[in-house]
């Protein structure tokens, strides 16, 4: 960290000796990054969306919301949004340990292989969205390696509102949900609440799940610019298991359930608090606090188990942000630790429950320095230690373990104009095995923890009041991957990869956009994902497609009435587990989808859309391993009314 802040201080001398011209932080919008950075100034390719953009995107849920407007890597096994996995930056299997989601403070990342529930986010609490792709970890510390998802529900102001909504479609899905906020302007309190609910037979049969999320919130603002606030959650949910398929079986029977009394139910629920103090005139301390709980009861008679699981989660985090400026320079120097406690049991009731508990401690610092008005350098380090311990695993050779990491990061922004953004960034990361990849080797060792660079660079332009591009190129080199490996006889093991594996890519985006006229926009996603020596020396990294692309097309056919078409191209890919690249590959597909949304300007509140997904019924695997696939979902509509006022 000493090094961190000489180097700042280096930088800053540098400046002095050849300008006299003071640089200051520029007077910009603030989104929601963990610490309020601006977009401008962070060294990232970052994409943000408000609550009038996420309501006119046509997306079912959040997860559809990703695919559709970022192009990101989504998969979800049956179509069943609970069962739903993100990826970035070509990861396959397991991406989704490489995206740290993050909900109004709150880390959603388990410390098992169950993938962040997106259905915690019901689409219409949400205010604000930001997606920062490539690594983050100097603030989000471990597993925010391909990106990070920072979601805010907070009401921007004490207005109040409530929005009703009713939702019908295909596969007999039917929903509902209730959004509420408001508040009291002369004690600075706001008060937000949702309910939201969701249920459908599927598209396969045997795959039906019903969903029922509740998220509340209190905030206080203070007249000095503190606030302090407080929410709670709950959810509980069922789905039912029709397993794979062989890729014979799915070309004839893709409707098909192979497995006829398989299910899972699960409920969740937690309270987490933020604050943010006032200190002076440019110093904030942050305070992030967090307890969850998790149930899962699994029935897989296919496998003759009937298993529960239960976790818990508490998380603190405090941060200091210093906003003076150092030699007539424009400053934020950060600094915080985060702690958070897992605890994870399998079959919790019964007396020999074998037991998992994870520590986690971090300390990290993060300089931004202005030093002109158009040229910024942000640099930050962390120090974070990982305990782990084992009760009642079988095959676990010593009871504990523990980890210590160093993550940093050096960047550069240049804002030549307004609205146009270039910026380079070098990083180093890490993540750190779920509980289950630990418990699951061949001999009982443990994993080490996967380490690597990330080079980006990249540019963001708003210009002309319409039109956005943005271009970011990448590569990442990383060691010790975490992967299951089917190769390691007698039947698979989870493994570190014995050699680099390396990724090359670029994402690019362009869009226009005139009100109430018409809009377009395209995105274009590549990586090369391969292994760069050992024994799969060559060989494409599995479950990872090389190309996405997302385009749209926008026209208001009259003021009240727009027309949205979208096409989506995925390339084909290894399927998961094969590291030799001797199995088939699973197809490239396109798919299209086609929205109407109806505005009446005659009734002010009233909303209504109609969206048809996958619009030709193409027949496509969105996930598969070697010998069985799971089919994905064929032709869908969804009809959409609400009320607001």
């Amino acid at each position: 960290m000493n090094k961190v802040l000489c180097a700042a201080l280096a930088a800053s001398s540098f400046c002095l000796a050849s300008t006299n011209e003071c640089a200051r932080l520029p007077t910009v919008i603030v989104y929601a990054s963990r610490i309020d950075d601006a977009r401008d100034s962070m060294p990232a390719s970052v994409a943000v969306f408000d609550a009038d953009e996420i309501q006119s995107s046509g997306a079912r849920d959040l997860a559809d919301l990703l695919r559709k407007k970022c192009c990101a890597d989504v998969h979800s096994m049956n179509g069943n949004p609970l069962l739903t996995t993100l990826s970035l930056r070509g990861f396959g299997d397991n991406g989704f340990g490489r995206v740290k989601v993050v909900l109004d403070g709150e880390e959603l990342n388990n410390v098992d292989m169950n993938a962040p529930n997106l259905t915690r986010i019901p689409l219409g609490s949400i205010r604000r969205l930001e997606l920062v792709r490539g690594p983050s970890p100097v603030l989000y510390g471990d597993g925010a390696v391909g990106g990070v998802v920072n979601v805010r529900t907070d009401p921007p102001d004490g207005e109040r509102k409530t929005r009703l909504t009713a939702r019908a479609g295909s596969q007999a899905t039917f929903g509902a949900s209730l959004d509420t906020r408001g508040g009291f302007d002369e004690d600075g309190m706001t008060y937000s609440a949702a309910y939201d609910y969701m249920q459908s037979d599927g598209f396969r049969s045997r795959s039906a799940y019903d969903i029922h999320s509740v998220n509340a919130g209190v905030r206080k603002d203070f007249e000095n610019g503190s606030t302090a606030g407080f929410k709670i959650n709950y959810q509980n949910a069922f789905y039912e298991l029709p397993g794979s398929l062989s890729f014979d079986q799915w070309r004839h029977r893709r409707r098909a359930a192979l497995n006829r009394d398989d299910w899972t139910r699960q409920w969740s629920c937690g309270v987490a608090a933020d604050s943010i103090m006032k200190l002076a005139e440019d110093r904030w301390l942050y305070l992030d606090g967090s307890f969850s709980r998790q149930y899962r009861h699994a029935r897989m008679a296919a496998w003759g188990t009937d298993t529960e699981y239960d976790s818990a989660s508490f998380a603190l985090s405090p941060r200091y942000v210093d906003e003076t400026d150092v030699f007539d320079l424009g400053s934020k120097f950060t600094a915080g630790v985060d702690i958070r406690f897992d605890g994870y049991k399998d079959d919790p009731v019964a007396a020999a429950a074998r037991r998992f508990s994870r520590g986690r401690f971090s300390v990290f610092a993060q300089e931004e320095l202005h030093l002109t008005d158009e040229l910024s350098i942000v640099a930050g380090a962390r120090i974070e230690r990982i305990e782990n311990r084992w009760r009642r695993y079988a095959g676990i050779r010593r009871p504990k373990s523990h980890d210590t990491m160093l993550d940093a990061e050096l960047g550069l922004v240049y804002r030549p104009l307004d609205g146009l953004k270039l910026f380079a960034k070098g990083t180093r990361f890490h993540r750190s095995a779920f509980c289950d990849e630990l418990s699951w080797t061949r001999d009982g060792s443990f994993l080490k923890p996967e380490t690597g660079e990330s080079l980006d660079a990249g540019l963001e332009w708003e210009f002309l009041d319409e039109f956005s591009l943005d271009v970011n190129g990448y590569a990442m080199l990383t060691d010790d991957e975490i992967f299951f490996d089917p190769a390691i006889a007698p039947f698979g093991y989870n493994s570190n990869s014995p050699s680099r594996t390396r990724r090359i890519g670029f994402d690019a985006g362009f869009s226009w956009t005139r009100d109430k006229v018409a809009e377009a926009s395209v995105r274009y996603g590549y990586v090369h994902a391969d292994f760069a020596s050992g024994r799969y020396h060559g060989n494409d990294v599995p479950y990872v497609p090389s190309s996405r692309v997302r385009a749209e097309l926008g026209w208001w056919v009259f003021y009240d009435l727009e027309i949205k078409g979208g096409m989506s191209f995925v390339s084909r890919q290894r399927v998961s587990g094969d590291f030799a690249n001797e199995a088939r590959r699973l197809p490239s597909y396109t798919l299209f989808d086609i929205g109407a949304y109806y505005s009446p300007s005659w009734a002010e509140g009233w909303k209504a859309s109609l969206v048809v997904d996958n619009l030709f019924d193409r027949d496509y695997c969105e996930y598969a391993g070697v010998g069985y696939c799971y089919p994905a979902c064929g032709r869908s509509f969804l009809f959409t009314v609400s009320y607001e006022f």
